[in-house]
């Protein structure tokens, strides 16, 4: 009798051990006709005290192969995407992570339909990208003509009819996607109403909310009739946060020429302290809202840079990022040969959501790039969503 009790004292301590619940994650990938070496990133999100963060991670592939681990509580969401926005053959696909061992196959000639094995919610996941994958090819195909045309703009930079002509195809193939975002977003609403019980329904929420298409408030009450357990999870609050963020953002004035800049303060990718304030009376500032993966944005950087050179003794420029990824954001930098003037993120010390007012919150921000000229007296004076001929002969004359 005693020797049994022991036995089942180790076999329950055996089991104890073997069931422990696991915070750690491994993606054993495959990606066939991919030279070695081709950088993939991984980004998903993370809860560290109430503070949100986007993690990046880097894998190259190899042999066809690529391997990422990380460490996560429960099941997260994230973005898996291929090394550089300007390759034909860029893709972002989303995916849903468990601390789990998991294998990912992927056809880079169509990246949307992946297979993933070894999670619980992948059952889910594929339901969801069945309804949305002739949205999402076209997504992608687009993505790859946008892409196109802009390596011939820069092969081509110095034909300006060219490049106004590619432009033109440009602002075409942006009108057709914001129909394509229209049509998946209502797919995806639809579905969440069908299935409010799944796990990946607060993260369908999470995005709605982000897209700002479908009505906030539409957004917040299906929220509301989200099981209460699907609200505990991490994706669960995780929507809640952006439902707060987008409804806050609804109430907030237009920042419009004659009003004051609001202030803020950040750390600029040099390490110095940036206050806004402390340029009163000394300089005009002109912000650049931007991102990596923005085309419009990197378009601009040969009139910004312009500016810079004509301009930097009496103008101070501080390049605001919408880069959640700290290190595609310094790639970019380092790419494009910024970071000759202030590089700061919008993100305050790229928290996903935190105490300090993200930056394009705090003005408003609606599309980038944006450009803000600030004179000395901290008053904006002008706005423009590119620096063109007028936009830079304004510039131009404000600051003489």
């Amino acid at each position: 009798m005693k020797n049994f009790v022991i036995f089942l004292f180790i076999s329950f301590g055996l089991w104890s051990c073997n069931h422990e619940k696991s915070t750690t994650f491994t993606i054993e990938g495959q990606i066939e006709g991919v030279k070695d070496s081709t950088e993939i990133f991984l980004s998903y999100f993370i809860s560290n005290n109430g503070i949100w963060k986007e993690i990046t991670d880097t894998a190259c592939v190899e042999n066809s192969k690529f391997l990422f681990k990380g460490n996560i509580n429960e099941l997260t969401a994230g973005w898996l995407c291929s090394n550089s926005l300007l390759d034909s053959n860029h893709y972002e696909i989303p995916i849903y992570i468990e601390p789990t061992a998991m294998k990912l196959v992927i056809d880079k000639n169509d990246p949307y339909a992946y297979k993933l094995s070894g999670t619980n919610v992948e059952k889910e996941s594929m339901e969801l990208r069945n309804k949305l994958s002739a949205n999402m090819k076209n997504r992608i195909q687009m993505q790859y003509r946008v892409n196109e045309i802009f390596n011939q703009i820069y092969l081509h930079n110095e034909d300006p009819a060219l490049v106004d002509s590619l432009m033109k195809k440009v602002d075409q193939l942006r009108a057709e996607n914001i129909i394509n975002a229209k049509q998946n977003d209502s797919i995806q609403l639809d579905f969440v109403k069908k299935h409010n019980s799944y796990q990946i329904a607060p993260h369908l929420l999470f995005e709605l909310a982000w897209n700002e298409i479908i009505p906030i408030d539409t957004v917040a009450a299906i929220y509301n009739d989200l099981p209460e357990q699907s609200k505990t999870t991490l994706l669960g609050k995780l929507a809640l946060e952006q439902i707060k963020q987008a409804e806050r953002a609804l109430n907030k004035k237009d920042i419009f020429a004659g009003d004051i800049a609001p202030d803020f303060t950040r750390v600029s990718m040099q390490g110095d302290t940036i206050k806004l304030s402390d340029y009163r009376e000394k300089s005009c500032i002109l912000l650049d809202f931007w991102a990596s993966w923005c085309g419009p944005c990197i378009e601009g950087i040969p009139d910004i840079k312009n500016i810079y050179n004509e301009h930097n003794k009496n103008l101070k420029i501080i390049g605001i990022s919408l880069d959640q990824s700290r290190e595609k954001w310094l790639k970019a930098i380092n790419e494009h040969q910024i970071g000759l003037w202030t590089q700061i993120l919008s993100a305050y010390d790229n928290n996903y959501f935190g105490n300090e007012m993200d930056l394009t919150e705090m003005y408003n921000i609606k599309i980038i790039p944006t450009y803000i000229f600030i004179d000395k007296q901290g008053k904006v004076m002008d706005i423009w969503h590119s620096i063109d001929e007028e936009g830079l002969s304004e510039i131009n004359k404000m600051l003489k």
